[in-house]
């Protein structure tokens, strides 16, 4: 059995007098019943009477409810309000305050009105003086006591000030006397309901003696925080049963940094797939939010189904959980790919089922039918509803989804399971409030009450105990780390309330509101500090990020020393020395030769595309079928914008036929025909995106296209006359022994029957893309080769805002506005015969290498990696860059 963590001999003389011990906090009240056991049981007794140990704020509850037993008026005033149910009552307090400013929101006033009241309380400060000095935040305390009038309630302050009275008149019998064990301060109320209770009240009183201490400089936090970790680790390797303990002032917002890197020093490999979740071999003494944990985080994603729309992350996320119904890891991962294809920031709920439904009928994994389930209890609620009634249902959607899943729980889910189970029976308390609400406002106030819960596990008793400077108070280890020992820490910088007059606060030495407060209260935890334990080691960061920071003065005295005075490798530096030995060299550049009786080969012109810009990428994605899904966009992505334009020019020219019918119409008959087109275009999109295309949007994007097709109509009537032959033409055929399907967007032919192949383009173009050994879009060369008729020009339709025209080569002058033959600039071939010819070998060749199994990691072209940046875990080219660079080194 480990030493306590606290030492008992500065308390016997009280505990075996029979006095109240009282503390700041249940932790130090458990550290000395332990202590004291401990105590009894080395001098061999077997049982012994519990000593009289109570955190204050426990203490204070016990004695309410004796008052409330011996039915004291006061006590019987109402029930204690919970810390949410009290947030709501200030949001309506400062809501209906009609005199408040414009500007100002309730929601970001509610949690500092309630520190502000409870100051108020503790510091006993007048309504005369809130009524001159504050007369905003009085309107608010006024409509606050009101509320909890009306609805009997009561606040912590309240409580206190009902046991004060009932030990003054004597109703209560007091204790022989109070011993008070780790305060830095109280308030003046918890002053005076001493006072009241016991005519004899001590404090400790430091009986060791000084430690041994000395102080660090770190480059940062991180570093600082490192350090700490890896010396705890190898004085515990020195001495398992040595008390160690490490202080950190922001210990809530470091816990999740200081759990990896203790796990990754006294428990390596815990984060393996394998490795089955074990009791940490720490203590942490700050707890989590109830919302962060994993179980409950996904209990509440789950009931956020309840809403219309989610965002396209969020549906993703509560796809993937483990924690409700069946794995089914082929249903989820088609569903999420499905919902990803459509590239939307938010869908609706029901695409969600849908989709679901579509997968389910291969598998019947039933994943649809429990979500089809919650939905039909949802539709059974009325709009408004008391807490209670939303509770139940959001307990049977929780059933009917099968949360928390198939499999068993761990020690800590199962805890965090009671934990939220604990929570739920505590939501009811709202309908005190008489209030009904929709479901947005219930599931809010149900998140909110998990955010605001603390989570703290049930871990064994370890050797090392990471705590907060609060938590720290009154214990004693062996050896002690207090860490962010800066100037900005020590003392603490001033914060006062906002709510209440700073010269008041200043006056009343309430917290955070005094400089010289804060420097004597930092003297003093430091001073406590360096009698926790023989060795305390005070730390320090020199920077935080660029800002440089220096060592508080309070600790100026302290003798330095560095990170080789440390045990153990604590500076965090790595042994260099490395062990040489022979490495064998494979070549990987050639994966298996294409097998076209064995292997479905699809992508098209996509295959040449990506051959040319890096084979590899080609092989991973055509082979191996790896693809990222379109990225979601807010409105109309890129991609559905041109697809609206061509929408649009296939309606238009159906219409059209040919270029004589465009010339002969008077300019209100096209402008007519144009808007008939954009409707029925846009008709089409607004069938899948309803949110997006309200009556404001789908007039913007109407006008937008309205005012391209007729700026791009102008352009077409300047060519030679034509006729439109063919228009999103579909063609199956084979190339360099590839299969191949294309979608051409549209063939035009001439009076003279030449053909023109046009690819629209609403972005950027260029034709410097079609050349060379390894032409990075092959697409339209590739419709030219495989034409079963001859092709006289290909080009682009360069249609967009800023400018609209034909780019592209013909085998002769004038077939297109100023579109020419190649004339050997600019890496050009020197005539369109050798420009076909330098296409068929090139293509070729790259059709080759593809079915030969060329696969290197060679990017081609300088953007071709920069829009491939999602097959790098695959390709691994950020590492080949590292290898080369380093050898480059060398």
């Amino acid at each position: 059995m480990m030493r306590p963590l606290f030492d008992i001999d500065t308390l016997k003389d009280q505990i075996e007098k029979g006095a109240l011990i009282l503390t700041p906090n249940n932790r130090l009240a458990n550290k000395i019943c332990q202590a004291w056991g401990f105590h009894q049981q080395q001098l061999g007794h077997h049982s012994w009477p519990a000593p009289r140990v109570e955190a204050i704020e426990s203490w204070l509850d016990e004695q309410w409810l004796r008052c409330v037993d011996l039915g004291v008026m006061a006590a019987g005033a109402g029930t204690p309000v919970n810390p949410q149910m009290e947030l709501i009552l200030w949001e309506q307090a400062i809501d209906q305050d009609s005199e408040k400013p414009d500007m100002l929101l309730p929601g970001t006033l509610t949690r500092q009105a309630r520190s502000a009241y409870d100051i108020v309380q503790r510091w006993q400060i007048s309504d005369v003086i809130l009524q001159q000095e504050t007369p905003m935040f009085w309107r608010w305390v006024e409509h606050f006591r009101r509320a909890l009038t009306t609805h009997r309630l009561i606040t912590v302050a309240d409580k206190a000030n009902v046991v004060r009275q009932t030990y003054k008149e004597g109703l209560l019998p007091s204790p022989p006397s109070i011993h008070l064990c780790g305060f830095d301060y109280l308030s003046p109320l918890y002053e005076d309901v001493l006072t009241n209770t016991a005519t004899q009240i001590t404090r400790d009183e430091a009986k060791r003696r000084p430690a041994q201490s000395v102080k660090l400089a770190c480059f940062s936090e991180s570093q600082e925080l490192s350090a700490a970790v890896t010396w705890a680790a190898a004085r515990q390797q020195s001495d398992p049963e040595a008390r160690i303990g490490i202080i950190i002032p922001d210990l809530s917002r470091l816990r999740g940094q200081t759990e990896r890197l203790l796990y990754s020093q006294l428990n390596p490999g815990y984060n393996l797939p394998q490795q089955s979740r074990q009791p940490p071999p720490f203590n942490i003494s700050a707890g989590i939010s109830l919302n962060s944990c994993p179980l409950v985080s996904n209990a509440l994603l789950l009931l956020e189904l309840n809403r219309r729309q989610l965002p396209l992350e969020t549906l993703c996320q509560i796809l993937n959980s483990p924690f409700w119904g069946e794995s089914a890891p082929k249903v989820r991962a088609e569903t999420e790919t499905q919902l990803r294809e459509k590239a939307q920031m938010r869908l609706r709920c029901s695409e969600l089922r849908f989709q679901l439904s579509r997968n389910d009928l291969a598998e019947d994994c039933g994943l649809a039918s429990r979500l089809e389930a919650m939905e039909s209890l949802r539709r059974e609620m009325p709009d408004k509803a008391g807490y209670g009634q939303w509770l139940e249902l959001f307990q049977q959607q929780l059933n009917a989804l099968g949360w928390p899943g198939e499999r068993s729980l761990d020690s800590i889910e199962y805890q965090q399971l009671q934990h939220w189970q604990n929570l739920l029976q505590q939501y009811p308390q709202f309908d005190q409030l008489g209030m009904m609400v929709e479901l947005p406002e219930a599931l809010r106030q149900l998140q909110n009450m998990a955010t605001s819960a603390v989570f703290q596990p049930e871990t064994p008793d370890s050797p090392i105990q990471v705590l907060g400077l609060l938590e720290s108070a009154g214990l004693h280890f062996d050896h002690l780390w207090v860490m962010g020992l800066d100037d900005r820490q020590w003392p603490q910088s001033i914060s006062p309330n906002p709510l209440l007059p700073f010269t008041l606060q200043r006056q009343l030495n309430m917290p955070r509101s005094n400089p010289g407060r804060e420097l004597l209260l930092a003297k003093q935890q430091l001073s406590n500090l360096l009698l926790a334990a023989p060795e305390v080691v005070l730390s320090y960061s020199q920077f935080d990020g660029e800002q440089p920071l220096q060592p508080s003065e309070l600790i100026s005295d302290i003798p330095p020393i560095t990170f080789a005075d440390l045990p153990g490798n604590t500076a965090g530096e790595l042994d260099t020395k490395s062990v040489s030995v022979a490495l064998e060299t494979l070549s990987c550049e050639y994966a298996p030769p294409l097998d076209t009786a064995q292997e479905l080969i699809r992508g098209g012109t996509g295959i040449f595309k990506q051959q040319a810009s890096c084979p590899f990428n080609a092989f991973a994605i055509h082979r191996l079928g790896a693809r990222q899904p379109p990225d979601p966009s807010p409105g109309l992505s890129a991609m559905e914008r041109g697809n609206l334009v061509h929408g649009c020019l296939e309606l238009l020219w159906a219409r059209l036929e040919n270029q004589a019918r465009l010339v002969a119409m008077d300019e209100q008959a096209l402008h007519q025909l144009v808007d008939e087109v954009t409707q029925s275009a846009v008709r089409e999109f607004q069938k899948n995106q309803r949110d997006l295309f309200g009556p404001v949007f789908t007039t913007l994007e109407q006008q937008r296209l309205r005012k391209l097709l007729l700026s791009w109509l102008d352009v077409e009537k300047t060519r030679q006359p034509f006729a439109v032959a063919g228009m999103e033409k579909r063609m199956d055929t084979e190339f360099a022994g590839l299969p191949l399907r294309m979608t051409i967007d549209r063939i035009d032919t001439l009076d003279s029957g030449e053909r023109i192949i046009i690819d629209y383009k609403t972005g950027s173009a260029s034709t410097r893309r079609w050349l060379g050994e390894r032409p990075e879009e092959p697409q339209l060369p590739l419709y030219l080769l495989c034409s079963e008729t001859p092709v006289a020009a290909v080009c682009f339709a360069q249609i967009n805002s800023s400018e609209q025209k034909f780019l592209g080569y013909t085998n002769s002058e004038g077939l297109l506005p100023g579109v020419i033959p190649p004339r050997g600039k600019n890496s050009e071939p020197d005539s369109w015969e050798q420009l076909l010819e330098q296409w068929q070998q090139s293509l070729n060749q790259l059709g080759e290498e593809f079915k030969q199994g060329y696969a290197a990691v060679e990017f081609h072209h300088p953007q071709s990696r920069q829009f491939s940046a999602a097959l790098e875990p695959l390709n691994r080219a950020a590492e080949m860059t590292t290898s080369s660079d380093g050898e480059n080194d060398e």
